[in-house]
């Protein structure tokens, strides 16, 4: 199957064939998403990833959160990423391989149409040099604009979609329609997660995963810790909260290989 796609002008796009690649050498790919703002998945997908890693997996993780990217904040994330002969080498901590535009940008805002969104993310698809991985985890921007359309149409075959809400009813209904549009896209949805969860056995996202015929994957509690302290813990104390205690048996839930 081939990607390439022509750019305003008519000409072939050379990043396509960069991008399959490099997609060729990661065994899975797992966007984690949601449909609105801080329902906790920047926070999950890099404690997910560092999981992984720690699990002995070959694990990379991508922050596609153009506007607010927490992936080296969250990970203490310190060095730049090194150009080489295969493309931008990224940097590694405890073994994951960690790509994010605040690498170059180093906290600045980024005001960016949704043309410049779609260029970015394929200029990191094809020059972030993971090599091979068993798992990359994307932390996708809230919502379905471009970063998401952008990478849905390179990932269909070796990729698949976590979705992530808080119990409550208005993220719930914007989850939903983040489902249709996935599938609209022909992305596999791997599950659904209820973050901040309060263990109602009424809960919408419960409800929410039965009407759309999808496999709920399971609650992480609310943590006070990581409210108060989220950002400024360090990769230990990060892994030895509630938070992550709950996030391994949701990782376990999607088939993913942690102790």
């Amino acid at each position: 199957m081939s990607y390439a796609s022509r750019d305003s002008g008519g000409r072939l796009d050379y990043r396509d064939s960069l991008i399959e690649e490099n997609i060729g050498k990661i065994s899975q790919i797992i966007l984690v998403t949601g449909g609105k703002g801080g329902v906790g998945k920047s926070l999950i997908a890099a404690t997910a990833a560092l999981m992984l890693s720690r699990a002995s997996n070959r694990t990379g993780l991508l922050d596609l959160d153009l506007h607010g990217p927490s992936s080296c904040l969250l990970l203490g994330v310190e060095d730049n990423p090194v150009e080489s002969g295969e493309g931008l080498v990224p940097p590694v901590v405890e073994g994951l391989k960690v790509m994010s535009i605040d690498l170059f940008s180093k906290g600045r805002p980024l005001p960016l149409t949704g043309q410049a969104k779609e260029e970015i993310v394929k200029e990191m698809l094809a020059l972030t040099a993971f090599g091979r991985l068993d798992y990359l985890l994307v932390d996708m921007p809230p919502g379905t604009g471009d970063e998401l359309l952008t990478i849905s149409k390179y990932v269909k075959r070796s990729g698949g979609a976590i979705v992530i809400t808080t119990p409550t009813h208005l993220a719930v209904n914007v989850a939903g329609r983040l489902i249709d549009i996935l599938r609209s896209a022909s992305l596999k949805i791997i599950g659904l997660v209820e973050n901040m969860s309060t263990s109602d056995p009424e809960s919408p996202t419960k409800e929410l995963a039965r009407a759309k015929g999808v496999a709920f994957l399971g609650e992480i509690p609310f943590d006070p810790l990581l409210s108060s302290r989220s950002g400024r813990l360090g990769r230990d104390e990060l892994l030895s909260t509630r938070f992550a205690d709950a996030l391994k048996h949701v990782l376990r839930n999607a088939g993913l290989s942690v102790d």
